[in-house]
């Protein structure tokens, strides 16, 4: 080697170090699934006279709904269900109903599915429920035309402890 060149050698290899901790820290900081992103917040923000309208339209049907997840058990699927009432309070029958959920403190983890109807008014799928806690919970009802969408909150426990809960008291 020639005399001098550990200089330049030594500053490429301190740039080509740094290339490759920043491109390390961009994969872990991308990879968190506690944090998450609005999917097209873009075009959610554009229209949201349509989100407001929506918004409008559920309050004029009167729907309402709740939604519950079963205690989580160790098989790793846990049922999540739907139950839909029309203004009258009566079960919502016949809708096609879609979820879509995702456990608070991994918000980057969405789960989707299709409900499929188990009785009057209550709509049902198997997930991949495995932690315990605060669950966001959007659903999606459409009845003949008309359409139904909102969110709530449901709070998912393990079975040992949902077993433990009454000798706490």
């Amino acid at each position: 080697m020639k005399a001098g060149m550990g200089w330049p050698i030594g500053v490429a290899t301190i740039l080509a170090c740094t290339v490759v901790a920043n491109v390390v820290v961009m994969r872990i900081a991308n990879d968190d699934p506690s944090f998450s992103v609005e999917p097209d917040y873009y075009r959610k923000a554009v229209n949201f006279d349509a989100t407001m309208a929506q918004e409008r339209q559920n309050l004029s049907l009167g729907w309402g709904f709740d939604a519950v997840i079963d205690s989580i058990g160790t098989s790793g699927r846990t049922r999540l269900a739907v139950r839909l009432r029309d203004a009258s309070q009566s079960p919502l029958t016949g809708a096609r109903v879609a979820v879509m959920a995702r456990f608070n403190a991994r918000a980057n983890d969405t789960l989707t599915a299709l409900l499929t109807e188990e009785g009057p008014g209550v709509y049902a799928a198997t997930l991949p429920i495995t932690h315990s806690g605060e669950w966001e919970v959007r659903v999606d009802a459409t009845h003949g035309s008309q359409r139904f969408s909102t969110s709530a909150r449901v709070t998912a426990v393990h079975a040992l402890a949902a077993a433990m809960e009454p000798a706490r008291r």
